[in-house]
């Protein structure tokens, strides 16, 4: 039996556009043609199909078995009708007997094309799940199809499409038809019933750090290790790379000659601007050079709150902070550090109306200290009325009482230099 034309050529087009394995091809074609014929003759589990797509042909074959006496014609054979096709058959054989499938009609021929189509689909995404499942993070270069409502579909170079959604995308990016881009692959969706099983991104960290795979031999091969990446993508990134040589200075070779190592990233990157700095275990260090190009005097760490108070001169405090806060927000992220930037005019500034402010305080609190002890005084000195039957005491008026009285007179006293 012939295959139909439109079939025949639909199945080559997916072989060759797709990727699509012609075995595949064959094995949907006849899961196809036998339902066709199903629809029709009811469930026939012993029915194969062979397809040819060199000469485009398909046979149909029944399985039956060969017995003595034949109780299911659908699936047993006599032995003496079976030894008219095969001389050596013998009981319990299995023969093949051809059958047409009869002529498709116009419904079935288009239950068969559908089908195929669904089968191929299923089959162009378990190939797809079995070439870029193990590639996540992998840096792919793909070809920009179109723009959709901000989404830009991307082919890979096996012809596979994905998208990189528009949260993915470099700010102010623009991407022509054709042109090609290198992309961070961040998930491959097994489960999707519709549109890309690949999603792309351009902001992702791990793209500056497969780009200097791909541009640096050192660190391709371990020479030179990348520690942290922090990126504000399409403006600026900071990069913290670490030599494991010890003649190797790491910031310096990233760089390359003129600078045309990391220009090539920035390149890929959209003129993206890359600062390399030097890993250090110290977290003192490190924060000093995460703030480069600003010079820092001193840095001061609170462990408990991860944050860092660091001093600057009045001339580098606008390069530490940086245009719309960059530096210093690429700094912090780098560090893991929330980073308090101050100048040397602002500390002093802030010390000196702290001092006040205590100053002040201490103040207030002697003078409200001493009030306070005035009025105890002058309750404690106050005649009491003397308890009936009781008389007057004897002596002289300025004999001191009792010891209570005097500490209490002497007591505004010792308050005196904390009023200082």
């Amino acid at each position: 039996m012939k295959i139909d034309a439109k079939i025949s050529g639909a199945l080559q087009e997916i072989e060759v556009t797709r990727g699509v394995p012609r075995q595949r091809i064959i094995e949907a074609l006849a899961e196809a043609m036998k339902a066709a014929y199903e629809r029709r003759h009811g469930p026939t589990p012993n029915l194969e199909v062979e397809v040819d797509l060199n000469s485009s042909s398909l046979e149909a074959y029944l399985s039956k078995r060969v017995v003595e006496q034949v109780t299911d014609p659908q699936i047993e054979i006599s032995l003496q009708q079976a030894r008219e096709l095969d001389q050596d058959a013998e009981i319990g054989d299995s023969l093949l007997l051809e059958t047409d499938l009869g002529d498709l009609g116009y419904w079935d021929i288009n239950a068969v094309r559908n089908m195929v189509r669904s089968l191929i689909r299923h089959a162009e995404r378990d190939r797809i799940l079995a070439e870029y499942q193990t590639r996540l993070y992998d840096l792919i270069t793909c070809t920009m199809l179109y723009e959709e409502r901000g989404d830009i579909f991307v082919e890979t170079p096996s012809k596979v499409e994905g998208v990189i959604p528009s949260k993915e995308r470099i700010t102010a990016e623009r991407v022509k038809s054709g042109q090609r881009i290198k992309c961070l692959l961040i998930e491959v969706r097994a489960n999707r019933k519709s549109g890309p099983l690949l999603t792309f991104s351009r902001t992702h960290p791990g793209l500056i750090r497969r780009l200097m795979e791909n541009e640096i031999p050192e660190v391709r091969e371990g020479s030179i290790e990348v520690m942290a990446i922090a990126r504000d993508p399409g403006f600026r990134a900071k990069v913290a790379v670490k030599s494991n040589l010890r003649e190797l200075d790491p910031v310096g070779t990233c760089i390359g000659s003129r600078g045309v190592r990391v220009t090539a990233i920035s390149h890929e990157l959209n003129e993206e601007k890359i600062d390399l700095v030097p890993w250090r275990e110290d977290p003192f260090e490190f924060i000093a050079e995460a703030l480069s190009p600003a010079k820092v005097i001193s840095v001061e760490i609170f462990e408990k709150e991860k944050r860092a108070l660091v001093l600057v001169p009045d001339d580098q405090i606008s390069l530490a902070i940086g245009k719309s806060w960059r530096n210093v927000k690429l700094a912090s992220r780098l560090t893991k550090y929330f980073l308090e930037v101050k100048s040397v005019t602002e500390m002093a500034m802030e010390q000196e109306a702290s001092a006040k402010s205590t100053s002040h305080e201490a103040e207030t609190k002697a003078a409200s200290a001493s009030r306070t002890e005035s009025g105890t005084q002058a309750e404690t000195e106050a005649p009491l009325p003397a308890p009936e039957g009781a008389t007057e005491p004897q002596g002289d008026i300025n004999e001191p009482r009792d010891s209570t009285t005097a500490v209490g007179r002497t007591a505004p006293k010792k308050k005196e230099p904390k009023a200082k």
